[in-house]
């Protein structure tokens, strides 16, 4: 009898493989849920900086415009982007010198340009040449745009965004235009 019990009572303090199972299973699924959240938090803290950077640097270029009296241009390209400076001789030359030298924001990311006020279809041919996307008048003023920057694989977005006049400002929604209600 004695014997039996020992027995009985060794069989009941340890876990059953179920239960053993069952716990590998939520450990698995919560340690899953953390990876993916702090992975996708990585690349969008990684992209507000990549726009952030491209504000402050716009800022900065416009001015260094207004300082030296110069128009200046900023060139965009799938995964870079670049400075430029018109000159004298009514050619756009590349600004080497720093923080105006060329960008790029990584093979994860790409981004895209837009004057605002145009759609698709009437956007200059600049992307194509040695033009401009958009340009810094020494006046402080610049053309209007929103520049989207996106992750490839998640295809979070961050919208850079200027009226031409006011700060540059980075934006999680695309640019919106006032309409006749909005103006009160």
């Amino acid at each position: 009898m004695r014997l039996q019990r020992r027995y009985q009572n060794r069989h009941r303090s340890g876990f059953s493989l179920l239960e053993l199972l069952t716990v590998l299973i939520i450990i698995g699924v919560l340690a899953a849920t953390v990876v993916l959240t702090y992975t996708s938090g990585t690349e969008t803290r990684t992209l507000q900086t990549h726009a952030e950077r491209f504000m402050l640097t716009v800022e900065l270029a416009r001015q260094k415009s207004t300082l030296s009296n110069e128009i200046w241009g900023v060139k965009l390209r799938p995964t870079s982007y670049e400075f430029l400076r018109l000159l004298e001789d009514n050619n756009w030359y590349v600004i080497n010198e720093n923080p105006f030298q060329h960008r790029t924001v990584g093979a994860d990311y790409w981004l895209r340009g837009r004057s605002i006020g145009q759609t698709l279809d009437q956007q200059s041919d600049a992307s194509e040449g040695d033009l401009p996307d958009f340009v810094i008048y020494p006046s402080g003023e610049m053309s209007p745009f929103e520049v989207t920057l996106v992750h490839r694989v998640t295809q979070i977005e961050r919208f850079v965004i200027s009226d031409g006049i006011q700060r540059v400002v980075v934006s999680s929604q695309p640019y919106q235009p006032l309409t006749e209600g909005d103006e009160s």
